[in-house]
């Protein structure tokens, strides 16, 4: 089975543009991950682990 790590970072920014906490552990999602986060202008927060990071979307103050 042919993993396309690419098609899972896009997965996993468009559940951080829906305002879900997502999970990394691979170096290369990880670094996709964070390019999207700064083409797209998002308010993350990263919690780095040693078994992978998470990124956390910033709650929306103005609700």
């Amino acid at each position: 089975m042919i993993i396309n790590r690419g098609q899972i970072a896009r997965d996993k920014l468009a559940d951080l543009q829906n305002g879900q906490t997502v999970f990394a552990d691979s170096p290369e999602i990880i670094e996709r991950l964070r390019k999207y986060i700064i083409e797209y202008q998002l308010d993350v927060v990263e919690d780095v682990t040693d078994r992978g990071t998470w990124f956390i979307p910033k709650a929306d103050e103005t609700k």
